[in-house]
């Protein structure tokens, strides 16, 4: 109930802002208006021509205009200085009326709690970074599922270097900017999710499928059924994907 109470208070004050935001744009800054409209021409003629240099310059050039238009607003400043405020009061909130969440523990019919054992293990074949390209090592390595988490720079994984065990190995990977190039063998099945804001896609004999905020799939033929496969899960703000046999 508090929870859904929240969550209408927060849509509330979404809408209000949003209402804010157009009554200055109508009645107080009507040259916004024209901003916003050059802008969006900008990038939709830049995104639409991105193949050539003149493209890429109108996309940058439509994004920025875009993003100085949107900081100028009045009514901006006002409502991230409110949620300013805002977080700050609830962080002294929490810290003076901490929650708390109480355990259930089921016991056994003879009287003995349920236990649970955990293997833990720190991943060590690849690190995240803020910055930095990173590769899988050139020699012969042990494999081990891949979660990673990479700011700015390329990554490269090469599973031509690895014997992968039976079943589904599962490779992860958030990036900010950067390529991420994935070098698969041929006897190898795989299944692949990406999304990017802005960038490609090049899979296989799939050749350079441009993205613009969008998600696509692969799948070999006979992924579902392979008794060894690969899952690939790619996820990047601007950059890259090529995924290619070796």
């Amino acid at each position: 109930m508090l929870r859904h109470l929240q969550t209408d208070v927060l849509s509330s004050w979404v809408l209000i802002a949003a209402g804010l935001v157009l009554i200055e744009i109508l009645f107080f800054k009507s040259g916004t208006i024209f901003s916003l409209f050059f802008a969006a021409l900008l990038i939709y003629f830049g995104r639409k021509n991105f193949h050539r240099f003149l493209g890429k310059i109108m996309l940058g050039v439509g994004l920025i205009s875009l993003t100085f238009t949107i900081l100028s607003m009045f009514t901006l400043k006002l409502i991230v200085i409110a949620l300013v405020v805002y977080w700050i009061g609830d962080y002294f909130k929490s810290k003076k009326e901490p929650g708390y969440i109480a355990p259930v523990v089921h016991e056994q019919a003879n009287g003995e709690k349920n236990t649970e054992v955990l293997t833990f293990k720190r991943q060590q074949l690849l690190l995240n970074k803020w910055i930095g390209h990173q590769h899988t090592p050139h020699a012969i390595y042990e494999w081990e599922d891949i979660q990673l988490q990479n700011g700015v720079g390329d990554v490269v994984i090469d599973l031509s270097n690895t014997v992968l065990p039976s079943g589904e190995s599962v490779i992860s990977i958030r990036s900010g900017v950067g390529k991420v190039t994935i070098l698969v063998p041929y006897e190898l099945d795989v299944g692949i999710r990406h999304s990017a804001i802005l960038g490609t896609a090049s899979v296989f004999q799939f050749q350079s499928t441009r993205l613009w905020n969008e998600s696509v799939s692969f799948n070999s033929e006979f992924y579902a059924d392979a008794p060894q496969k690969v899952k690939i899960l790619t996820s990047v703000w601007v950059g890259d994907l090529e995924v290619k046999r070796v």
